[in-house]
């Protein structure tokens, strides 16, 4: 019998919006029968990474980009990328940001994923098709737009919804990955 999937979650989260995505994301990949380990991403090592089927990032974003704490635990898996730990494993991502269209959401995802696959990890956009996405998704992942200034802040329980089902899709991307098929 095939072992689960083995599912990293690391969100790096000043507000705790981004650490509720991430709940929702470590949910649905439960959900999908993966053992799910979630960390800050000041506390996630590179032991946790090399332990792992599949890595979901997730960030707040910050003037477009992603969080300090975020861009601090990449550069610490840098020994992993010139050993070639990572590759082969599967990779995602979600974000939150704070004002809409402009909140540049797509460019964090960018980033995250950029780093994924500077990696070698096989990445697992998020199709239209799942739960959620026409509210708070993007081909490269969820997104929360969370507003606070307009008093909306999310995420909302369709983000939620969107973050869940991606969590799943990538617990079962993996498991299918391991299986071979």
């Amino acid at each position: 019998m095939q072992a689960p999937a083995r599912i990293l979650v690391v969100v790096a989260s000043a507000t705790g919006r981004t650490a509720r995505m991430a709940r929702a994301v470590a949910e649905g990949a439960r959900e999908a029968a993966a053992q799910v380990v979630l960390r800050p991403a000041e506390e996630a090592t590179n032991d946790d990474l090399t332990a792992a089927d599949g890595v979901i990032l997730g960030s707040g974003v910050h003037m477009g980009g992603i969080a300090a704490s975020m861009r601090a635990f990449m550069e610490r898996a840098a020994p992993l990328w010139l050993e070639g730990r990572l590759v082969g494993k599967t990779g995602a991502a979600f974000v939150t940001a704070g004002l809409g269209g402009r909140g540049g959401g797509e460019l964090a995802l960018l980033t995250l994923l950029a780093n994924l696959a500077e990696h070698g990890m096989i990445l697992v956009p998020m199709h239209n098709r799942l739960a959620g996405f026409r509210d708070a998704g993007c081909h490269w992942g969820p997104v929360a737009w969370t507003n606070p200034r307009e008093g909306r802040a999310g995420p909302t329980p369709k983000h939620l919804e969107a973050a869940h089902a991606h969590g799943r899709y990538v617990a079962e991307c993996t498991a299918r990955w391991m299986r071979g098929a």
